[in-house]
């Protein structure tokens, strides 16, 4: 991977996750801009980029099932175990604060136990189960992509029966909900994989680059996303549709991440060889890019809470910038203590399995 295709992947990256901020922050204040109506669009662009990422990382770093589960299990620890806690602190004093900036619909604070417990364990969409992490909306999206991971991991580090009946156990075990989105996540996959398309002309490629911008225009220009949803719920039901949730747009996801990942394929060969790109471009990008799991797990309860404070301000463009200001600087900073110290989760979670593997070859030594 050329620098400034990474770059530009990091560019991508913090966008998505600054798409999904502005959207939950709506209920701030509607600034009626397009940009800000483009939440669920922005985690199939996570979606795609994550496959991406993840075959590039196995093809370059992660070359065993071990190594590659503590690196995915660090970068997701890192952030998910601080926003469950983030999460209920934030609400609990928010409430407390102004308990009446909270809408109906965000108020699922009853069995914690359960929230907590599914949330740690990434549980919480499997089959037809809808259960939120209290106000955190968008951490449904980590309970799909862990999942990816597994089964990402299965696929490529197993090998014959073992690879079947772990691939097969797995699909039973989560449910259609998951599966339905897991191609949005394969396109990335594929993208990095496909020899065919590393291979093809300067060209073909600024053609990539361009029907996929037209594609995009049209995907927002002609409301697609609402007819994915539409012809969903008028194809199989209205119970069905609620029971998807996060996955009934998956049609028109298809055609999302389909223009993506042609995006990719174009970029990947117009930026080759392009690593000139100014440090005065980089520094920030790679800065901001370092904190975009934070920035997506964390803005919401932030955005509430924030709210909560400053809801004697009255409703308009100056409480809105102000809370989006803090809240945004709040998860760079959380970044700094959190997903920026990955490498602390993974010396954790090593010294956890060889704890665990010297007490399985003791058990082993003990019973032979």
């Amino acid at each position: 991977m050329s620098r400034a295709f990474s770059i530009y992947l990091d560019l991508i990256r913090f966008l998505a996750a600054s798409l999904v901020m502005l959207y939950h922050a709506n209920w701030i204040f509607r600034p009626g801009l397009t940009i800000t109506s483009l939440g669920h669009e922005a985690v199939v662009v996570f979606f795609v980029l994550s496959g991406f990422v993840i075959a590039y990382v196995t093809d370059t770093r992660e070359q065993d099932f071990r190594d590659f589960m503590v690196a995915r299990g660090a970068r997701i620890f890192s952030v998910a175990i601080p926003a469950i806690i983030l999460t209920a602190a934030l609400d609990a004093t928010g409430f407390w604060l102004e308990p009446d900036v909270y809408p109906a619909d965000y108020r699922a604070w009853d069995l914690p136990l359960v929230r907590v417990i599914t949330s740690a364990l990434f549980l919480n969409e499997i089959w037809t189960l809808g259960i939120q992490l209290f106000t955190n909306v968008p951490y449904w999206s980590l309970n799909y992509e862990v999942w990816y991971y597994v089964l990402f991991g299965v696929l490529h580090f197993l090998r014959g029966r073992r690879r079947t009946l772990a691939l097969v156990l797995l699909c039973l075990f989560l449910g259609p909900k998951i599966l339905l989105l897991l191609p949005v996540w394969w396109l990335g996959v594929w993208v990095y994989r496909s020899e065919r398309l590393r291979n093809i002309s300067s060209g073909q490629a600024w053609l990539c680059v361009l029907l996929s911008l037209v594609g995009g225009y049209y995907y927002i220009a002609l409301n697609l996303g609402q007819f994915g949803w539409d012809w969903v719920q008028h194809t199989f039901g209205v119970e069905l549709h609620r029971q998807l949730s996060f996955s009934r747009q998956f049609v028109t996801d298809y055609y999302l991440g389909a223009v993506l990942a042609l995006n990719f394929v174009g970029m990947r060969i117009v930026l080759a060889g392009k690593d000139g790109t100014p440090a005065v471009v980089e520094g920030p990008i790679r800065y901001f890019a370092g904190s975009t799991f934070s920035i997506y797990l964390y803005h919401q309860p932030l955005l509430w809470f924030y709210l909560a404070i400053f809801s004697w301000l009255g409703e308009g463009v100056a409480r809105y910038l102000l809370i989006l200001s803090l809240t945004l600087g709040s998860c760079l900073l959380l970044s700094v203590y959190t997903e920026q110290r990955k490498n602390v989760w993974k010396a954790w979670l090593e010294k956890l399995l060889g704890i665990g593997d010297s007490l399985y070859g003791r058990l082993r030594g003990a019973g032979a």
